[in-house]
């Protein structure tokens, strides 16, 4: 595929072929046998009309002589000089060494150029990140505010309604108890002045009779009833207080046992919120770190290869050996939450083709690494048997996976 994308470039001619053209034709993968051509010099990379465009070695020469007058110029005079009598003297080939000196130097200072011109593209675009980065994350803080100050006025709303209920029960079974304590005094004056008249009218019928005993043993009779019922109207009057107390203590207690459910939701729903929050962080301070350590490389390249040709070479072993665990989790985690289903689950297998991809790394590895996940992190996820492929436990293949 390497030299069908190096027949393709050097068909192109003098106009070259933008590096977008080559994806549409070739794929994305054309980017590491475009990186080989680089590396061994054999094509040229250089911004045209704003795209990244790639020649062959004569066909860049000459799109430089076509492009910039003062290269046709040097090259007109080269010519010249090369075509000339054998008869010039020694003065000619100093002539000739000088401007063929000038010429790779205005190179090499093109080249130096456009490496300026990425740097500070890359640069703009990690200040652009950066800005973004602090958008969200106030944005985020907002939100955050917003979602505490909302569950404070809902939980003293309820503290309210609460407090309005239990006045209100509590008012209710005053009156009520109240109202019996009013009903019992009622009654037991009109059983006394029931009892005062037939004594009275009692004494009356009997005042010429000597029946004093007999009068005095109907009063201790009465006496007796009406302090057996003072007795029973007391004892009903305390199991109704007791079971109002009760209530009340059921209640409070109901109350109360909501409030903590309710506490316990807000604390696990701000903790969840805390966690995700983290988590949005983590991943962009993750990504600026990536975009730092490119810049890096580049500003390395352009100082150790800058003289040579102007292009980096992508070493996809060392990114496959400079992979941490925690760069691989939180890639993970991503493509785990954006290919979840309904239920929680998904194929290991649809995971592991994009993070090979991301990472170039093979299949062995990234189990590997997801073994490693697991075993750090036994409480975050769950595995499942089946699938197509994925991880060998007891004999049996566990290929889903999902967060707990």
């Amino acid at each position: 595929m390497t030299s069908e994308v190096y027949s393709r470039i050097e068909a192109a001619g003098i106009y070259g072929v933008r590096r977008v053209d080559l994806r549409k034709e070739f794929g994305d993968d054309v980017d590491k046998h475009v990186e080989e051509l680089i590396s061994s010099g054999l094509i040229f990379s250089d911004k045209k009309s704003g795209a990244i465009t790639y020649w062959t070695k004569d066909n860049y020469i000459k799109y430089v002589m076509e492009s910039d007058p003062k290269f046709k110029l040097i090259q007109v005079m080269i010519n010249s000089i090369s075509n000339g009598t054998t008869s010039r003297d020694e003065g000619c080939r100093e002539m000739y060494d000088a401007l063929e000196e000038r010429v790779m130097n205005r190179i090499h200072n093109t080249i130096d150029e456009r490496v300026r011109d990425l740097n500070r593209y890359i640069d703009e675009h990690i200040l652009s990140i950066k800005n973004d980065y602090s958008s969200v994350n106030n944005q985020i803080m907002q939100e955050i505010s917003s979602i505490k100050e909302e569950l404070s006025n809902k939980l003293s709303l309820l503290n309210t309604i609460i407090d309005e209920r239990i006045s209100s029960t509590n008012n209710d079974l005053n009156l009520k108890l109240e109202s019996v304590k009013n009903e019992f005094n009622t009654s037991t004056s009109r059983l006394e002045e029931k009892i005062n008249s037939i004594l009275m009218d009692v004494e009356r019928r009997i005042v010429s009779m000597d029946v004093a005993d007999e009068i005095q043993d109907i009063r201790n009779v009465m006496n007796e009833n009406v302090s057996s019922i003072r007795e029973e109207m007391d004892k009903r009057l305390n199991t109704l207080h007791l079971e109002i107390e009760s209530r009340i203590s059921a209640l409070k207690d109901d109350l109360s046992s909501r409030m903590i459910r309710i506490d316990e939701s807000i604390h696990d729903e701000l903790t969840r919120i805390k966690v995700e929050m983290g988590e949005r962080i983590s991943a962009l301070s993750d990504e600026i770190k990536a975009i730092g350590s490119m810049l890096e490389e580049v500003k390395v390249i352009t100082n150790g290869n800058g003289h040579a040709n102007g292009n980096g070479k992508n070493n996809n072993n060392a990114s496959r050996e400079h992979i941490t665990l925690e760069q691989f989790r939180i890639d993970f985690d991503r493509m785990l939450a954006e290919a979840s289903s309904s239920i929680g689950w998904v194929e290991l297998v649809s995971i592991r083709e994009r993070m090979c991809r991301k990472y170039d790394i093979t299949a062995h590895e990234f189990y590997s690494l997801v073994s490693q996940l697991l075993e750090r992190f036994s409480n975050r996820y769950e595995l499942s048997s089946g699938g197509q492929e994925g991880i060998v436990i007891r004999g049996l293949v566990h290929g889903f996976v999902r967060r707990i």
